[in-house]
């Protein structure tokens, strides 16, 4: 408040020795009172914005003690609040000791029971998800969930239920059971069926085999189903009646046999591995066995018209080459010795001929099968080293497709060749005995001509 009055003071002076020392117009003067006044004016507005200024300070400061004074007071509170609960802590501390001791010294025996029953539970609990049971009793699993999930003392009821479902997997384990049930294929597609389940080792529908995918409990038909041998066993378990017997190829490992059998390679995939060899000597086999087959038929015929023809040798027939050998002679009976030997020779040459026709074409077929086994046999080889060569060692199943078809198309040859030498061998045995009587009968003619003839010389 000093300093604005020594400033005017000073203006006042300096005012009036300025009014004295010179001259002062009236306009002057009347602009020097409107700066005191307006000094005089910001000096009071001034003065009054301290004061206001001092009376929200001093009302904040009272506010402030009274927000001290309640922190103060709810800390106290909350203090005797903590020493309250420390000591009800304490008192339930040492009432839960002796609680625990007295549950410690009840239970006893039952601590060791509560362990063996929920190994007893986890075990079945395993054992029921993986069982194929479990797809005809779904609701087992809720059961033993719950059993295996329970962290308290097992009670009565909760053990006679796991004793009930023990007792049901071994009852349900021996017999087979015709149930519907959701089946998923393949392609993903699902329908529902009937389903054969013969104990916990296999399931069938129809002639296919199935499997159980426990984590997504799915039953699903086998991506790759065993032969036809053993889905027929499958066909004819599922369409059995009440009662009946019928064989069944059963898998006691529950998978692991089927999944061998599964993987082992049918028969026209074994012949696939021989590629364009081994249809070859496929193609070569058949003919072969259309040829015996058809030379097996004509053999019989005419042995059974000789036979006949041996019978009665007094009336030939020309159906057959020992009665066109009569022909010949009745026919040419007046002539000369020689010259029925001749037409006799001509005859005889011309149905063995016949009957041998075919037997050449065998043996060269018998001989060329294994002959183009081996070929294949090299050129799986030849594929093999080229695997070699291109990937190397390391992974076994590059090679496997040329030593496949190495193997595969020896044994084709093999089995082309065997059963069409062993025919050949068989027709040509046929062919000489045929051979044989007709010889014999041609030189009995010729003999009864040669006696006819030199009696009449004689």
């Amino acid at each position: 408040m000093k300093a604005p009055r020594l400033f005017l003071a000073s203006v006042a002076i300096a005012a009036s020795v300025f009014a004295a020392s010179a001259p002062v117009a009236a306009q002057g003067s009347s602009e020097l009172t409107k700066l005191l006044q307006r000094v005089e004016q910001n000096q009071t507005e001034e003065a009054k914005r301290n004061r206001e200024r001092e009376a929200k300070f001093k009302a904040a400061a009272d506010q402030q003690v009274a927000l001290q004074r309640n922190a103060e007071a709810e800390v106290a509170r909350q203090e005797a609040l903590r020493i309250e609960l420390k000591e009800r802590f304490d008192a339930n501390e040492l009432s839960l000791a002796e609680l625990q001791t007295t549950l410690d010294q009840r239970t006893g025996d039952l601590g060791e029971l509560f362990g063996v029953f929920r190994q007893m539970a986890d075990d079945t609990q395993t054992a029921l998800y993986d069982s194929l049971i479990t797809v005809e009793y779904p609701e087992r699993k809720a059961v033993v969930d719950e059993l295996a999930s329970s962290e308290e003392v097992p009670t009565i009821p909760q053990m006679r239920a796991l004793w009930q479902l023990l007792l049901q997997e071994i009852a349900h384990s021996g017999e087979i059971s015709l149930f519907d049930a959701q089946i998923i294929k393949p392609s993903g597609d699902a329908y529902s069926a009937p389903v054969t389940r013969v104990g916990t080792f296999n399931m069938v529908s129809g002639d296919k085999y199935l499997n159980y995918i426990s984590d997504s409990d799915q039953v699903v038909e086998l991506p790759r189903q065993p032969q036809g041998y053993v889905r027929s066993s499958a066909s004819d378990l599922t369409s059995a009646a009440k009662g009946e017997t019928v064989g069944f190829y059963l898998d006691p490992s529950r998978g692991a046999l089927l999944g061998l059998l599964v993987q082992s390679p049918s028969l026209m995939e074994r012949v696939e591995q021989g590629k364009t060899v081994g249809y070859a000597i496929i193609v070569v086999g058949i003919v072969g066995l259309i040829i015996v087959a058809a030379r097996m038929l004509s053999l019989a015929r005419t042995q059974r018209r000789i036979k006949a023809q041996l019978k009665d040798m007094d009336h030939f027939d020309k159906d057959n080459p020992l009665g066109r050998i009569l022909n010949v002679y009745y026919e040419n009976k007046h002539l000369d010795l020689e010259t029925i030997k001749r037409k006799l020779d001509e005859v005889v040459f011309r149905d063995v001929s016949e009957i041998r026709k075919g037997l050449p074409i065998v043996k060269v077929l018998a001989a060329v099968a294994p002959l183009m086994g081996l070929l294949g046999t090299v050129t799986g080889m030849i594929g093999t080293f080229q695997a070699i060569t291109l990937f190397g060692t390391g992974d076994p199943k590059l090679m496997a497709g040329g030593i496949s078809q190495a193997l595969i198309t020896t044994v084709l040859g093999l089995c082309a060749a065997i059963p069409l030498l062993l025919s050949h061998s068989l027709l040509s045995s046929r062919v000489t005995a045929m051979s044989k009587v007709i010889g014999e009968q041609s030189a009995a003619l010729m003999a009864q001509k040669a006696e006819s003839d030199a009696q009449l010389k004689a």
